[in-house]
Order: C-alpha cells, then sequence, then structure tokens
C-alpha cells in the first residue's frame, strides 16, 4: 500500500528537493594556488611553530623579531566580528615590508604604532612567508 502524503508535506519536499538541486549546481571555486616552498621543509609543528633560524637575515631592507617564547609575532584579533592580522616587532624599512605583505596577501596593510594591520585571517600564510625568508 502506498503512504499518502498531505499537501503541505508534499510542498515541504519540493522545497527541500529544490534546495538540494541548487546546492549541487554552485559553482566551486578552485583551490588557491599551493605557496612556492614546501610546508615540509620548513619543520613546522601542527600548532605552527617553526625553529629559530641562528641569526636574522641581512639581505632584506626589514626584520621581524620573534617573541621570548620565539614564536613569530603573528596574531589574530577580532573587531566587531572581523578578523585582523597583526604583524608586530617589524624593525627596519616598515613600508617595504608592507608593500611585500601586500602582494603576499593581496589587501592592503594598516600601518599601526608598533603594528601592521591586515583585514582577513592570514596568519598561517604570514607565519610560513615569514619563515621562508629565514625569520
Amino acid at each position: 500500500m502506498r503512504s499518502v502524503h498531505s499537501k503541505r508535506m508534499i510542498k515541504k519536499m519540493k522545497w527541500f528537493r529544490a534546495k538540494k538541486e541548487k546546492k549541487s549546481l554552485k559553482v566551486r571555486e578552485p583551490n588557491p594556488p599551493e605557496p612556492m616552498w614546501n610546508v615540509k621543509e620548513l619543520n613546522e609543528l601542527p600548532n605552527g611553530w617553526t625553529p629559530p633560524p641562528p641569526s636574522i637575515p641581512k639581505n632584506y631592507p626589514f626584520a621581524v623579531l620573534r617573541s621570548k617564547a620565539e614564536w613569530l609575532p603573528v596574531y589574530t584579533r577580532y573587531r566587531q566580528g572581523h578578523p585582523f592580522t597583526l604583524v608586530r616587532h617589524v624593525i627596519g624599512d616598515v613600508d617595504a615590508f608592507a608593500k611585500e605583505l601586500h602582494h603576499i596577501t593581496d589587501t592592503e596593510p594598516i600601518k599601526r604604532l608598533g603594528t601592521i594591520e591586515i583585514k582577513g585571517n592570514h596568519v598561517r600564510h604570514v607565519r610560513r612567508w615569514l619563515t621562508h625568508l629565514g625569520f
């Protein structure tokens, strides 16, 4: 014996089918390109920590000093529900650092007193980039 659905139930079933079809028709964007450096070469731990280099590289007009716990000073802060990436302890030419950071993250950095802010959560990407540079 076939079960009989009410008009209300039939309406709900049509709505769920239409929603499911819309979901399957969504165009998925391709994955972002992989960074040009190999993450395995960086000796990165699962929590994002990388060992500090023996010395600060001298071939850049800027330098990023590590914290006392030997972490790169790249943090996420939230303002009104929006994430911001903060980079602290930048010494040297801050403008050159901000320009390079703009190329890496495709967002315009904001220079504040003692920090550089980037809209969005780019912590992992910026840490890998800094580690690749040798900081």
